[in-house]
Formats: C-alpha cells, structure tokens, sequence
C-alpha cells in the first residue's frame, strides 16, 4: 500500500458525521467521484487500512461492504476490493503529492507548508513599491525589462555571466518548473530527480506523463558519480537538483561535486533545472558557486522566487535561460499567460534593491525559530532524529517508525498537519523512501512551537501505545 498517498487522499475522512465506517466510506466515495480513485484500481487491503486510519479491521470491512452495496466497488474473495467500471466518477486526476491548501481551523497547526511570516513594516514596504505598477498599461510576456535587468546583474555578480535576455519571469518558481517540464517532458520519458525532493517537482513531471527516476541524497547531497550513472542507466529527458540547502534535507552540495555534476550535465546534453530558491536561507556562510557556474554554456536553467525569502503571497519567480533554449522556452512562457503580475513585480523590483537587507532580516527571523524547535523536539521528543541544517526552512526528521503517514492522520486529531517525509520520495528502481520522516519547517511563529510541539508529543503517545513502534535497526 502506498501508505502517504492514502493518508493524503484520506486526511479529513473523520470531519463529517455518523458512524466511523460511514465517514470512511463517504471519503472513498469522494475520491471514485473526483477520479483520484479510477475504474479497477485495488483499494487497501482491510487490515492495511485499519492500521493506516488507526480503527479496527471491522470498520474498513462495513465501509468496503457499504460501498459494494452501492455499486461503487467489487469485491471478490482472493481478489481484494477495487473500483468499479460502472461507479460515477469525473475524469481522472492525478494524486498529487503537494498538500493541499485548506484554510486552518481556529485551533491548528500547519507543518505541511513552509511561507515566511510577514511583518506591518514589510506590508508597508510591498504596498509603497507597488505604486509604480500603475503608470502603464503594456503585457510583458517575458517579464517587467528593469526587473529582468535587475536579476541578470545578480546573476553575473555571483559568478554566472547572464544578460536581461536570458531572463524570464514567471508565476513563482513553480512557474518556472512547470514551464520547463512541458517543453522538454513527453509521456513514458524519464525525469531524474533526488530522493527525496521538492514535491511540486515531482508532481509537475508526472503531471508531464514522465516516469521519475531517483538519485539518492547523501550527507552532501546528490553523490556525482551516483548522478553520472543514473544518466547513462535511464536517458533522461530533463533532471532537477536543489544543490543548495536541499528541500527537504538541508543538504548543501561541495563545490567539487558540484564541478562534476555540471560536467556530466554538459557531456549528456541534459537539460537540468536547478533550483536556487533557498540559495538565500544561510544561516553561517554564503553558498557555493551555482552548478551553472561550472558549465556556462551546459543546459542548466536556473530557477529563482522570493517566495522563501520574503513572501509566498507574492508569485515571483525567474528562469535564467542557456541561449541554446531561449526560442521554444520562451515562446512557452509567452503562450502560457501573457506576463506575470505588474504590481507584483514592481515589488520584486524593489526588494531586489535591497537583497543584503532581505537575506539578514529572515536569516535573524528564522534562525530563533529553528533553535527553539530543535530544542523542543529534543526534550519532548528524543527519540526523534535530526541534524540542524546551515540553511534552509526544514529539519528533516526521522521517526522510529516505519509507519510516519499513519502518525501524520493521528497528530491531525490533535490540530496538528503534518506531511509524510515519504511522499517527497521518488522510486529508486528498486525502492521507495522509507516512511519514516517528516518534514517539518521552522517557519511557524516562534510563539506558537511549544504548544505545537507539547501536541506532537501527546499524538506520539497515543500512536505508540495504539500501534506499537516499530524500532529501526
């Protein structure tokens, strides 16, 4: 069973009323209707739910019966329980691995995402920055030229020699991601990323109808020669790296590795994103040159937000653009939708001025935050397993369990979400990442970590007496 994928497709099934077994068949019922569930795929085996959902084997049983009942699913001896052809469904939708944004009840706590707290002084800043946005009535589908100008400048001051040309705008880096995975990507072809990742990456190469392939992430990220392999074993079409403070470990990539990879990179011809947009969440040093840096003229497209720095709220981003790919890459980003958001990139432009200010402030701003957070897991918590990162928005933690997306659907009852480490893992070929990890960002208000974590505690409790821990070697 794909434990994070049903924790998630299943994560409110006990808001609505009635009987347990009605809730959870009202939830499978949901998901046949809106194609997440499609004609014929097996549903859990009922004591693999149970366990899951934490209720008995009987409450699965009476839900699955009720379903057959129904019409919505089949069931034979032997051969499980499944979706039927003949059930109301819409048209299919790909499970994603993204959380799903869904406004917080009055009394929870959201780990799931990771977004800067704005301050009054900032709401200040971004409203006076975006009064220049007004003064004319003009597209840009490539992005605001002073903005694109700005960036290329940063680019070239940090070592990666680029043009106002090069640069595009788009929607946020997810923008960008997207944009790049429907150039390069066809169905069946295969897309390398690490393991684990960014889920939005994921999400958009299989939205693509790419197979994914994964390089695991080591102590100093994607190893060279394990990413050299996996480019010579599976011919990928398009790769994805996050060298610097990794999403979701932390991990920065030395520059050695980083000198290889680009060789590898530019010796395969393989377009690689990579993903700079934690480049400015340092805490003690600066980072190391880009990958791009090692291999000017590789197809290496850098992609870059304000969105962790600053404000997610925003919805800008940039992809810096290797010539070689500036025509189809830019008339995809022309055709998606015309430009980005004027005001919003006339606060970009802004803030961009003053980038050693923005840098110093979030790294003052989340820096208190991720001590008091590793400080209460390790007193509430100790069993729990991390190292603080030198950059970045996550501690990335392992539980002593192999069971992490059941816990995520206790804690949930406690006001607490939380999403399963293992669904930012992609499939090696031969396995998956085990579920034993959460990711779990250091940007909530500091205020409100103790009881957030004194709830992580009393949900860890019941979970371990309820279902046992199953102990790592």
């Amino acid at each position: 069973m794909d434990a994070p994928r049903w924790s998630a497709l299943l994560s409110g099934w006990r808001a609505c009323g009635g009987p347990l077994y009605g809730r959870l068949a009202e939830a499978l019922r949901a998901g046949i209707r809106s194609g997440q569930l499609p004609p014929s795929e097996a549903l859990p085996a009922e004591r693999a739910l149970a366990e899951l959902l934490g209720v008995s084997r009987s409450t699965v049983v009476a839900a699955y019966d009720a379903l057959a009942d129904g019409g919505w699913v089949i069931r034979k001896r032997g051969s499980g329980t499944r979706v039927a052809a003949t059930a109301p469904r819409g048209a299919n939708v790909l499970a994603l691995r993204t959380p799903s944004a869904l406004p917080l009840g009055g009394d929870e706590f959201d780990f799931t995402i990771a977004v800067p707290l704005l301050n009054d002084a900032q709401r200040r800043e971004m409203q006076a920055a975006a009064q220049d946005a007004f003064q004319e009535s003009l597209y840009h589908p490539h992005g605001l030229p002073d903005l694109r100008a700005v960036l290329a400048e940063l680019y070239t001051r940090e070592g990666l020699p680029t043009t106002p040309e090069a640069v595009l705008i788009t929607s946020g880096a997810q923008g960008a991601i997207s944009l790049l995975a429907g150039v390069f990507l066809r169905p069946r072809d295969r897309a390398l990323l690490e393991t684990p990742t960014y889920f939005g990456a994921i999400d958009a190469f299989r939205a693509a109808g790419a197979e994914t392939v994964g390089v695991p992430v080591t102590a100093q990220g994607v190893e060279p020669a394990a990413f050299a392999r996996a480019v010579q074993h599976h011919s990928p079409r398009l790769a994805f790296l996050t060298p610097t403070f990794q999403n979701p470990t932390g991990t920065v990539m030395p520059p050695d590795a980083r000198a290889r990879v680009a060789a590898t990179v530019a010796e395969s011809d393989l377009p690689t994103i990579e993903d700079d947009t934690l480049i400015d969440l340092g805490f003690e040093t600066g980072a190391p040159p880009r990958i791009a840096t090692f291999a000017p003229d590789a197809p290496i497209f850098n992609v870059g937000s304000l969105s962790k720095l600053y404000w997610a709220g925003l919805r800008v981003g940039w992809l810096r653009v290797p010539a070689a790919h500036s025509g189809p890459v830019g008339q995809a980003r022309t055709l998606s939708d015309f430009g980005s958001s004027l005001p919003g990139q006339h606060i970009a432009l802004q803030l961009l001025q003053a980038l050693p200010r923005l840098r110093q402030e979030r790294r003052e701003a989340v820096t208190v935050a991720r001590d008091l957070l590793a400080e209460l897991l390790r007193r509430h918590l100790p069993e729990w397993q991390f190292t603080v990162p030198d950059g970045g928005q996550f501690l990335w933690v392992e539980l002593p369990t192999r069971q992490t997306s059941a816990f995520t659907l206790c804690a949930a009852r406690y006001g607490v979400r939380l999403f399963p480490g293992a669904s930012m893992g992609v499939a090696l070929p031969a396995e998956g990442l085990p579920d034993s990890f959460l990711r779990l960002p250091f940007t909530l208000d500091p205020a409100q970590l103790p009881e957030a974590v004194l709830r992580l505690k009393a949900a860890w409790e019941e979970f371990s007496l309820r279902q046992g821990v199953d102990r790592l070697a």
